[in-house]
């Protein structure tokens, strides 16, 4: 798509509808037409890159077969891993506060996000698979950061392994995450 290749080489200040409809060989009118302005279609595009994440949250929260918080790292990682620049662009938006759609994102795809997992985590807790006295909101905290953090600093963690870190990587990064986040570091 026109509008995430200009988005993610390029500040939301450098990219202009025009640049996207020549990219996309379409008019600036059919931008306007379906996503009303700039604005529209950067909410549009971040919208429709977590679908997956959104429905698999959404389907794990309702599950009575959850036994880990893999699941988790696993959609995240086959999400974002084709569009390695995106969680780039997640980072200069909102906490950078580049780009307009700060307050969008938050409230339509960070806090839904938020309520999912934790409801995830309680559900764990309820059976017995997290320790209950842990604060679900701090577990995901964690979480976020978990499958955030890898993504941003991809370039050193390939820099120190000596490899493109692919999706097999963040596939075992993902069961590792998930591991850890249960058992801790001393294992059962």
């Amino acid at each position: 798509m026109a509008a995430k290749k200009s988005f993610l080489e390029d500040s939301y200040e450098k990219v202009s509808t025009r640049r996207i409809a020549t990219m996309a060989d379409t008019s600036i009118a059919m931008i306007r037409y379906y996503f009303g302005n700039k604005e529209g279609l950067y909410q549009e595009l971040i919208r429709t890159q977590f679908i997956p994440i959104a429905e698999r949250l959404t389907a794990l929260q309702n599950s009575d077969d959850i036994d880990s918080l893999e699941s988790f790292f696993e959609v995240y990682y086959k999400t974002m891993v084709p569009d390695q620049q995106f969680p780039l662009l997640m980072m200069r938006t909102l906490s950078l506060q580049q780009g307009p759609s700060r307050k969008y994102i938050l409230d339509k795809i960070v806090d839904p996000m938020r309520h999912a997992i934790y409801k995830i985590i309680k559900r764990l807790q309820f059976k017995g698979k997290i320790d209950a006295s842990l604060d679900a909101e701090m577990i995901g905290i964690s979480m976020l950061s978990m499958a955030v953090m890898p993504m941003l600093a991809k370039s050193v963690f390939e820099y120190h392994k000596g490899v493109d870190l692919g999706l097999d990587f963040y596939l075992e990064l993902a069961k590792h995450n998930g591991q850890i986040l249960q058992t801790g570091l001393r294992g059962q």
